[in-house]
């Protein structure tokens, strides 16, 4: 559900098993794999990726480089919702447009400034 970006000859996202994954577009070969988050959705924007673990409400901010998982920060959305049920999980989809972050989670809405 949480997608993967293309950029450049190289795919990113999370796989079950190998956890957030590079691939080569072009083989197909996996190019490195990580499992320091959680299974989530993933955006990309001014070179970087934008991941959510949809368990924990992790946000982490990772290079998008075939040459390794390269964090550049990390932080779990707060408050949370109450409305979700004890199995839920946070499936939103980030997105960055004019230097904003937008996550969703249930009925709150949150916007992060994330100009360079």
């Amino acid at each position: 559900h949480g997608g993967v970006i293309k950029v450049g000859d190289y795919l990113y996202g999370y796989s079950d098993g190998p956890g957030w994954v590079c691939q080569d577009w072009k083989t197909g070969e996996e190019v490195w794999a990580n499992k320091d988050l959680g299974k989530g959705a993933v955006h990309y924007a001014d070179g970087m990726l934008y991941c959510v673990d949809e368990g924990r409400g992790t946000v982490v901010l990772a290079e998008a480089s075939p040459k390794g998982w390269k964090e550049h920060g990390r932080f779990t959305l707060d408050p949370q919702t109450t409305k979700r049920s004890p199995q839920g999980r946070i499936w939103t989809h980030p997105v960055v447009i004019n230097g904003k972050l937008y996550l969703r989670d249930q009925e709150i809405l949150y916007c992060y400034d994330v100009k360079g």
